[in-house]
């Protein structure tokens, strides 16, 4: 019996640097709700549990550092993940770039018959065939 081999990739921020699209899709939101919008450094910190958690520690920060408290009901806290998703799935590639040496590393792994997966808190159809998402001109350019 001969040994397979299986890589196992988190999509966001070791294949794809997609920060600075999810950065444009949650201030986007952020500002159509009401919010003031985060700078890059601060949106960094509240990505990895997904389009919800990412909203909501932002509020919550916002309303730390302001003393204000504004805190986003279920009902909103919906509207605005769903306006997150729905905007960000239109501008997925807008600024987001592989991680260099990924296609490369992609490729030995195929070459060398390496099963690959991904696994990523996206919504599956942000997630299916990410590399042609960021090696395609965006339709918008």
């Amino acid at each position: 019996m001969s040994q397979k081999f299986t890589v196992l990739f988190d999509l966001d921020g070791t294949l794809v640097d997609t920060a600075p699209d999810l950065m444009i899709a949650h201030n986007h939101v952020m500002k159509k709700f009401g919010y003031n919008e985060r700078d890059f450094s601060e949106i960094k910190k509240l990505a990895g549990g997904g389009s919800r958690a990412m909203l909501r520690k932002s509020i919550q920060a916002i309303a730390e550092l302001s003393g204000k408290i504004k805190k986003a009901d279920e009902k909103m806290e919906e509207e605005m993940t769903k306006e997150f998703i729905d905007f960000y799935s239109k501008n997925i590639n807008r600024k987001s770039k592989l991680i260099n040496g990924a296609i490369e590393f992609l490729n030995w792994c195929k070459k060398n018959f390496i099963s690959m997966a991904v696994c990523t808190n996206k919504q599956e159809h942000l997630s299916v065939d990410p590399v042609s998402y960021y090696t395609s001109p965006s339709p918008r350019d």
